[in-house]
């Protein structure tokens, strides 16, 4: 059975289909200017998928690779995996997966889980203090539908992640439409974290983002949905001091064959920080991409912005964006292993 249960690919069936691609486009419509450097980073192996990934680097340049595979050769159930990237004189060098966090066996979450992102930052829970969240995608529908956006807990980066029990986070109460997912957050201050996730409403599909306080699980404060403009479903921020950048996916080829509620392409946009990115006007600039020219393979989804533990880049010259390719036909599923594509900053705004 191809992999029509699954929450991320999915969404990708529903609502890329529908925009058509009409997603963020670059300033002027320019050339993009920076040609990434390819690399395979890692997979589980044979009967396995990774994909949906949210990378941090440490203080001590270790990455932690957060990922959504399946725990059992060729079974389609979505479980969350923590990789951890080790630096060497020869690149990173990955660890074994460790599954971290699992589907609930009843409730808003117990089909499959997925979407994971983690970031560093100190909330009260229970009278106890704990330094890490994560927010995730949970599913209660075998068809896919009504997702939904949860929490989970830990003292620790590595573990062990406890769920909230007041999730999910982020409700959506359709039963008929897709929902709310793929949640990436930017720790504002103290108290609150920005969170950008996809949103399926009356009013279309696309990236909206909530300001949340929470810093106390007893006292959480959501704040107004925004939707941000020009940016597709499936799309990623990360910020800088001087800009904000966003992963999107998008299909700019025909994609006849299977998969094709894939996109075929990652793109890396930006914009300053000076900009507002709810205003009406396109202030997105494309800087690259990575199509079946740069992978080699025909789908690249799913990308992500590598950043520190808070959400922000790690410097102003380099831009690590994590993706899944993939290969078309029938062992399409089995081919979503982890690459990197970095981009070289160091010239592109002087």
């Amino acid at each position: 059975m191809m992999k029509s249960f699954n929450t991320g690919l999915l969404l990708i069936g529903n609502i890329l289909l529908l925009l058509g691609g009409c997603q963020e486009k670059s300033r002027d419509n320019q050339t993009p200017g920076i040609a990434p450097l390819v690399k395979y980073e890692f997979s589980k192996g044979a009967g396995h998928y990774n994909y949906a990934p949210s990378v941090i680097q440490d203080t001590y340049g270790i990455r932690y690779g957060f990922i959504c595979e399946n725990r059992d050769p060729f079974q389609i159930v979505d479980y969350v995996y923590l990789y951890k990237g080790i630096p060497t004189a020869n690149g990173y060098v990955w660890q074994p997966g460790t599954p971290i966090l699992a589907p609930s066996e009843t409730g808003w979450d117990n089909c499959h889980i997925c979407d994971p992102d983690v970031r560093e930052f100190t909330t009260i829970y229970k009278g106890e203090t704990y330094h890490w969240i994560m927010t995730y995608l949970g599913v209660d529908q075998w068809d896919s539908k009504h997702n939904q956006i949860g929490l989970a807990i830990s003292k620790n980066i590595e573990g062990p992640y406890i769920k909230f029990e007041a999730n999910p986070l982020v409700p959506y109460e359709d039963r008929t439409r897709w929902g709310v997912g793929q949640s990436t957050t930017i720790v504002k201050d103290s108290t609150s974290i920005l969170l950008f996730y996809t949103s399926i409403t009356d009013k279309g599909v696309g990236l909206n983002m909530r300001e949340i306080k929470l810093n106390n699980l007893d006292n959480i404060v959501l704040g107004e949905e925004k939707k941000v403009p020009f940016i597709g479903p499936n799309s990623y921020p990360a910020m800088s001091e001087k800009h904000i950048y966003m992963a999107s996916e998008i299909r700019v080829g025909a994609l006849e064959e299977i998969p094709n509620w894939v996109g075929d392409v990652s793109r890396l946009s930006y914009m300053p920080r000076t900009e507002d990115i709810f205003s009406e006007e396109n202030r997105w600039t494309e800087i690259g991409h990575v199509g079946p020219e740069e992978s080699g393979f025909p789908r690249n989804h799913n990308p992500a912005i590598l950043t520190d533990t808070k959400g922000y880049m790690l410097n102003e010259d380099e831009l690590v964006m994590y993706f899944t390719p993939a290969m078309t036909g029938e062992n399409w599923l089995w081919s979503y292993d982890l690459y990197s594509a970095s981009f070289n900053l160091k010239n592109y705004f002087k």
